[in-house]
């Protein structure tokens, strides 16, 4: 009997019709039945009269999996498998813990400690393996990506696959308004007929990020674009979300970001902003596993919850996490509260040097966010958007890939092994309001460690009243930017000055005193 380690992907094959259309004429379902447990997963087509059915079994034990269709050729097909122990460092899906926070499925924390490269998959391959060489040097965790192509600024080169058969109309070198304003005519593609081995790449590239540990939070619509993949409408669009969910809904490592700045393609004609309703639960219908689901804005986000029309309802049930962009940190603890979910800021500037303010922050200034988003209860998303690095190429980290040029990933890098090393298998945030505005404080999940960020603050007394009452703290001090820890022999407490020594980007480490 075939066997599948639990949390891995389970693949039937069967031969079938491949004259007409069999994208849209053959419906392929399998039926996966263990014990009383019993789902349907959709299969798909992946061309030469191949047809696949794919699923991430949870449950050890013995599976039966039968098929249904509407081709005599695939109907009723009977086959079964055993779902083994996880071995090594299968730890499943990460999945929402505690409300506000993450973890794996077999119950190790995670803390999303993001990268961006939305279009890596389709550069050259030598960019890829140096993506992929970059990645496995750092500690990134998870990588914003784009399932189609990306046609922007600095992003401007024709992939030399699509997504669908067909050719581009039009090939402007840059963004444009125009490219937001396709007619059917200027689309060349057939949207009823994929191209199986673009997506196979991609599920490649998506296998090759879970060997170094790093979820694919993917993107599934964008707005940079001039091939008509964000004005598919309706039909097309469920028909996409189907044909990609049962490709790719059986990778652990797989998270589903409906859009990049949906209501940007609102604004531009491409998607109205109720699409995004349908779109969320034609997700949530389709995926059997239920990924971790996110909808991402362009226009600020709200302060409080709801205050802002185009603010997308992210009460929705389907989304099982925020993913913001601004650079308004402070807010961070508020959209925690408020909706009781893990809040990632997936973009809160990049350090480089374009012209967009939002792609030339510091190395200081990216990593300042992550200490500040972090100890505040939040996530946070790396990028980098170097465009004189090296300046023989025009080609940048953020759309990409290849190699970082940059000095912050180093210090993240640090900061995530410093949270390793001291057990924060999350951060519970302090409040740092009034006096303490500047500060960004959080304790480790069982609360014996607190880390206290300055930044660029040199205060020399403070004393930090929102430490729990009648506890003692013995201190570190961590220079965050020269990525060093210094012993020290204070004490402190929640009532008590104390003096500290000037020095900028400064944290401290306290450990509850025994």
């Amino acid at each position: 009997m075939k066997k599948c380690e639990r949390w891995r992907s389970y693949e039937l094959t069967l031969v079938g019709p491949a004259t007409g259309n069999p994208f849209v004429d053959v419906q392929l379902f399998g039926i996966f039945r263990h014990e009383g447990f019993r789902i349907k997963v959709r299969g798909f087509y992946d061309g030469d009269g191949q047809y696949k059915v794919r699923y991430m079994p949870e449950m050890l034990g013995e599976w039966e999996v039968t098929t249904e269709s509407n081709s005599t050729e695939l109907n009723g097909q009977v086959t079964s498998f055993e779902c083994v122990p996880a071995t090594g460092d299968n730890h499943g899906p990460v999945r929402v813990q505690a409300k506000t926070h993450f973890a794996y499925a077999d119950g190790q924390p995670y803390m999303p400690f993001g990268t961006t490269a939305y279009a890596w998959t389709v550069q050259s391959e030598a960019r890829q393996v140096a993506t992929l060489k970059t990645l496995a040097e750092n500690k990134f965790n998870k990588i914003r990506m784009t399932v189609f192509p990306k046609n922007y600024s600095y992003n401007t080169t024709e992939p030399k696959m699509y997504p669908y058969e067909g050719a581009p109309k039009k090939t402007e070198t840059t963004f444009t308004f125009d490219s937001w304003m396709l007619k059917p005519e200027d689309i060349g593609f057939d949207f009823s007929r994929f191209v199986p081995a673009y997506f196979k790449h991609l599920e490649q590239r998506i296998q090759d990020l879970d060997q170094l540990g790093i979820e694919a939070d993917l993107i599934l619509f964008h707005p940079y674009d001039h091939w008509g993949f964000a004005r598919m409408g309706a039909k097309f669009d469920k028909l996409y979300l189907q044909y990609i969910i049962a490709r790719l809904g059986s990778y652990k490592n797989v998270w589903w970001a409906l859009a990049n700045e949906y209501d940007l393609m609102a604004l531009t004609g491409q998607k109205p902003l109720k699409a995004w309703d349908k779109i969320g639960e034609w997700i949530q219908e389709e995926d059997p596993s239920q990924h971790l689901a996110s909808i991402h804005n362009w226009y600020d986000p709200p302060q409080h919850k709801g205050s802002a029309a185009n603010w997308y309802d992210q009460t929705k049930p389907w989304i099982t996490h925020l993913s913001i962009q601004t650079d308004s940190l402070y807010t961070v603890p508020t959209w925690v509260n408020e909706y009781q979910k893990p809040v990632v800021i997936d973009e809160c500037r990049y350090e480089g040097n374009i012209e967009f303010g939002w792609g030339d922050n510091t190395a200081q200034g990216m990593l300042d966010s992550f200490y500040r988003v972090v100890l505040r209860g939040g996530y946070a998303t790396h990028g980098e958007t170097y465009i004189d690095r090296p300046n023989t190429t025009r080609s940048i980290w953020w759309a990409h890939g290849g190699v970082l040029y940059g000095e912050s990933q180093q210090r993240i890098n640090f900061f995530k092994q410093l949270l390793d090393d001291e057990h924060f298998g999350y951060v519970v945030p302090y409040a740092t309001e009034g006096p303490h505005w500047e500060l960004a404080a959080g304790a480790s999940a069982d609360e014996q460690k607190v880390l206290v960020y300055f930044g660029e603050n040199q205060a020399e007394f403070e004393v930090f009243d929102f430490l729990p009452a009648d506890h003692d703290y013995t201190v570190k001090f961590v220079d965050t930017w020269n990525m060093t820890i210094t012993n020290s022999d204070l004490i402190i407490n929640n009532h008590d000055m104390f003096q500290l020594p000037k020095s900028e980007g400064q944290a401290l480490l306290l450990t509850l005193k025994k």
